[in-house]
């Protein structure tokens, strides 16, 4: 398939913790590679299960997956077109910098580009467990990045991260961009904006479409945050 035409289509999401409590109720989301998709809402709201349910990680009451045309029924996952970022890091904290990456990443040259760069060269035989926040989550996103899926949901990328590394994070998005679709969401909702290219606002079980992130003074923010 054309990497033009593939798409991440997420239709009619029903999830309850309980009998009495209905987290997501007919949430519909569309990406397409090349959109950078900032999904906002309330602590609550359901930001993380909705991205926990897409990866397969969560059963949902009801879900319609469609990836790349073709429905997903089982762990969408297991397909290797669709990376997850979760909220809590996720490296082995005892190994050093240099092998995750040999782990990680199986091709010579892309692991010779990992220990050339900037940020990862100064670090290369430090201790997970002794970087930084934006350092680790600089190189979780990196080694998510090198994989060869098409789709990418990020939980708080940004959390917990320096500005500096907020930028670099940034642009490691940004640069990935034309070949890859990216759903994320972070409570640091103006790194989101600042590279975001749709906006869906998780409210009451379902997703709004916005057209303008003045809207979200209606929703999320206080008024006259985006006034100039």
């Amino acid at each position: 398939m054309d990497i033009d035409q593939k798409e991440l289509y997420v239709d009619s999401i029903e999830f309850s913790y309980s009998s009495n409590q209905q987290l997501l109720s007919g949430v519909y989301l569309h990406i397409k590679v090349g959109e950078i998709v900032g999904l906002l809402g309330r602590n609550g709201s359901g930001k993380s299960t909705l991205m926990k349910i897409i990866f397969g990680t969560l059963r949902p009451k009801f879900a319609y997956i469609r990836l790349n045309g073709k429905r997903i029924h089982e762990k969408t996952f297991l397909t290797n077109e669709l990376c997850y970022l979760p909220q809590q890091n996720f490296l082995p904290t005892a190994k050093t910098v240099d092998k995750v990456v040999h782990f990680m990443v199986r091709e010579k040259n892309s692991r010779a580009k990992f220990q050339e760069d900037g940020i990862l060269k100064p670090i290369w035989q430090t201790k997970i467990a002794d970087l930084s926040g934006g350092e680790l989550r600089y190189l979780e996103i990196l080694l998510l990045l090198n994989q060869k899926a098409t789709f990418f949901l990020l939980d708080e990328p940004f959390s917990g991260v320096s500005p500096v590394y907020k930028e670099k994070i940034q642009n490691l998005i940004v640069n990935q961009c034309a070949k890859k679709g990216f759903l994320i969401s972070d409570h640091d909702y103006t790194n989101v904006l600042a590279i975001s290219n749709k906006i869906l606002l998780l409210q009451n079980g379902g997703c709004r479409i916005l057209k303008d992130k003045k809207e979200l003074e209606l929703f999320y923010v206080p008024e006259g945050t985006f006034d100039t």
